[in-house]
């Protein structure tokens, strides 16, 4: 008999065989709205999707069905799944970018770890008409077990002469690995209930990625009862090699044979670089003098190729609905409509007009740009986007104030845009008895722009010595951005657990600014942090590395780590002897103290590395040549150790005049001594920066931040960044990794892959200790 796993499974206390075989002979149905169905979608198979979302709308236990398009694709999918899921489906139907550059798999395996149900169902790019019958009820009206289950894997030849191609027989078959069509538990891809910072990025890696987690070592299993054969088994395999995907405007003639359904709008531009960037905006503000302010970015936004559609709701109430009102700068014209504000009787009329406006559009939004201050229009906006069914626009709302200081927001791509909302940074500010510089911090920080972020959590880090003025000014501090948290030491810890215990991630979209009382920041700190993480951090896949660190807001005016001491460095002398930009940002391995924010997978990693290096003191210095080896109390010797291990960067700012996001007063402290005002007035000019202001509002109508101030008016490709080394000197990531490798194999005699973010295996250590006394450092 073949057990399919959607067959009644007899119940017994006494089941004896292999661990999956008993799974599946106790496995009970898959709870109601608990799946989720990926269907990856191609130019190929376009054609086909809406037959598709109406044979997955017909299953009644389906709570969501996610169909992950290429980004150039993304305007005319929205436009199928408008026209054909109807109202009346209980499953919800959403639709997620495929990155050009991006395998089918990773693409399919990342989708799957952001899913909140239970289990889901990873469809292929082909047609489900393609899929047998009793292959899709195996996989929609599936049982609920611990490890993949599907029609097709592979597993090792009983010959010892590579992989053997497995398809359903009698009895189910334990795999090495599946290829889709395939169900499993969506708790697979993640670690504690969030995703896994290092997903596998194949069916191959997916599958040793789950044996390694089981003890009878099996990825998956192969059953269903269906009639396959190995032709079929070798063209899936070919199908699901790992290739990438990559938008090309050759493309675009598959979709003559559905051209007929939709708009010309609707379908995608033939140049490349347009399909890539291009999107739709929505800009909803409430006069003609916020539409100005905002010009700069919104004249950036038209000049990159994206469709803006602009609407004001002025206040004359004379005014009605009008056309062909435009507003000319130096850089763009923008056309604009306007409504006045209704005097009807009638139900949310605001809110209507705000539905009329976006059912306008020829092509679904994609961001949707309005004010933060709430009003009658924009206390209703999420309730008029909800009205758009398949419309789910990135909803970005900025203060009125913030409006003038908008100019780097142009620069964004349409992926950047996209997670807007993603970013929580949390700011720990670490502080003793210094209440003066504290009050100058806490005040810089209370009058930088937010750009509408609300969710800005505060902590303030007082040591067991903070003095009562400390503890007072804590207490009346105001922070209208977010949570407010304080911290207060009853035994004395120095500054090393001071700044290392001040944060910790709560999410892998959690960063942290670590911020010492005599830090000032510029009122455009933000706009930098949030520039740079989106860039670097969710925007293209060739923009991203897991050896960014952090963000510095401070520039370098000195490197403190040659043998020989302190010297002065200016990096736009350095690249431009060298043949690069002057202004370019860069990369260096230096962490900066004086104004940074860290990414969370790294500082998690340095939360595990900082008690397992204490726990095994070394003979000679784990970095060579660098003064911060000898440094007794330093967090940053550590860090320093762990950036050389494995090759990490920082990125840093590189204005002109060294206008920097943040700057140190050099204030006795920890690390500074009182001197002689002469001597300290000389040692703090090698180290104050002048903070970059906010442009004078009276200057001129139009404003510049000077944020893009960079080559080509935007941050450069990761590629193009020039790299320094913990010297200053010019290299390149391979160099540094390669330094760090070499380093690690001489001083703990292992070569061995380490696994991202591992602090264990990276000292070769079999396990980390679990009681760190640092009090004596």
């Amino acid at each position: 008999m073949t057990l399919g796993l959607d067959t009644p499974s007899p119940r017994s206390t006494n089941l004896v065989g292999p661990l999956h075989m008993l799974e599946l002979q106790a496995a009970r149905p898959i709870a109601k709205d608990s799946l989720t169905v990926i269907l990856p979608v191609t130019s190929d198979t376009l054609p086909g999707l809406e037959a598709a979302l109406l044979f997955l709308s017909d299953y009644s236990s389906l709570a969501e069905v996610v169909v992950l398009c290429p980004e150039s694709l993304l305007s005319v999918g929205r436009a199928i799944l408008r026209n054909t899921v109807s109202d009346y489906s209980r499953a919800q139907f959403t639709l997620q970018s495929w990155p050009s550059g991006t395998s089918q798999a990773h693409a399919l395996i990342h989708a799957a770890s952001q899913v909140s149900n239970d289990h889901v169902v990873i469809l292929e790019h082909g047609s489900l008409r393609e899929i047998p019958h009793v292959v899709r009820d195996l996989l929609l009206r599936a049982t609920a077990v611990s490890l993949p289950v599907g029609a097709m894997g592979f597993g090792a030849s009983l010959l010892g002469d590579g992989e053997q191609c497995l398809l359903a027989s009698d009895s189910p078959q334990p795999a090495s690995y599946l290829v889709p069509p395939l169900v499993l538990p969506s708790s697979l891809l993640t670690d504690n209930g969030r995703p896994s910072d290092a997903l596998p990025k194949d069916w191959r890696s997916l599958g040793i990625w789950i044996a390694e987690r089981r003890p009878d070592m099996v990825g998956g299993v192969v059953v269903a009862g269906h009639e396959l054969d190995d032709a079929w088994c070798l063209q899936k395999k070919n199908d699901t090699q790992d290739t990438v995907y990559i938008d090309d405007p050759n493309v675009y003639p598959a979709l003559d044979a559905y051209s007929a359904h939709l708009p010309d709008s609707l379908l995608p531009p033939s140049n490349t670089s347009a399909v890539q960037s291009r999107g739709t905006f929505g800009i909803f503000f409430r006069s003609f003098d916020d539409l100005l302010s905002f010009s700069p970015a919104a004249c950036y936004l038209v000049n990159s190729g994206h469709v803006l559609h602009i609407l004001l709701y002025l206040e004359e109430k004379s005014r009605s609905l009008l056309d062909g009102m435009e507003i000319v700068t130096e850089q763009c014209s923008l056309q604009y409509r306007v409504v006045a504000p209704s005097t009807s009787s009638a139900t949310s009329p605001c809110e209507l007009v705000v539905s009329a406006w976006l059912d306008n559009f020829s092509r679904p939004v994609d961001v949707l740009i309005a004010l933060s201050e709430e009003d009658d229009y924009t206390r209703l906006l999420p309730r008029a986007i909800k009205r758009q069914r398949y419309i789910d626009p990135v909803l970005v709302q900025l203060s009125r104030l913030d409006l003038p200081y908008c100019d780097w927001m142009g620069s964004l791509t349409l992926e950047e845009w996209r997670n807007w909302n993603k970013i929580r940074l949390d700011i720990s500010v670490i502080t003793d008895n210094r209440p003066a510089s504290l009050a100058r911090l806490l005040r810089s920080l209370a009058e930088a722009r937010y750009f509408g972020d609300d969710a800005i959590r505060l902590r303030v880090n007082m040591e067991q010595t903070a003095d009562r003025e400390t503890l007072d000014l804590v207490e009346n501090f105001q922070w209208g951005r977010g949570d407010v948290y304080v911290h207060h030491r009853i035994v004395h810890g120095g500054l090393l657990p001071a700044v290392v215990e001040s944060w910790y991630p709560s999410s892998n979209h959690s960063y942290g600014l670590l911020l010492e009382d005599d830090v000032e920041v510029s009122p455009l700190f933000y706009a930098w942090i949030k520039l740079a993480i989106l860039r670097y951090r969710y925007g293209e896949e060739t923009n991203k590395s897991p050896n960014l660190f952090g963000i510095s807001l401070y520039q370098q005016k000195n490197v403190e780590l040659r043998p020989a001491g302190r010297q002065p460095f200016n990096a736009r002398q350095l690249f431009a002897s060298a043949g690069l930009a002057p202004h370019s940002p860069y990369l260096s391995q230096i962490p900066c103290s004086w104004g940074a924010v860290y990414f969370p997978e790294h500082w998690r990693e340095f939360h595990a590395y900082l008690p397992a290096r204490l726990a095994h003191p070394m003979d000679e210095p784990i970095v060579p040549d660098v003064r911060s080896s000898r440094w007794a109390r330093s967090w940053k010797k550590y860090f320093i150790e762990l950036v050389f291990l494995r090759g990490y960067t920082m990125l840093y700012p590189n204005y002109a005049a060294f206008a920097s996001l943040s700057t140190n007063h050099l204030e006795a402290g920890a690390h500074v001594k009182h001197q002689p005002r002469d001597i300290f007035d000389k040692k703090k000019a090698m180290f104050s920066l002048p903070l970059m202001r906010l442009p004078d509002e009276n200057a001129s109508a139009v404003l510049e931040t000077g944020l893009l101030d960079l080559p080509g008016g935007h941050l450069p490709p990761w590629g193009d960044l020039p790299v320094l080394d913990l010297h200053g000197l010019l290299t390149s990531e391979e160099e540094i990794e390669r330094r760090g490798l070499e380093r690690r194999s001489a001083l703990f005699n292992c070569s061995e892959s380490v696994r991202p973010y591992d602090a264990q295996e990276l000292l070769c250590v079999d396990t980390l200790p679990s009681v760190v006394e640092i009090s004596g450092l």
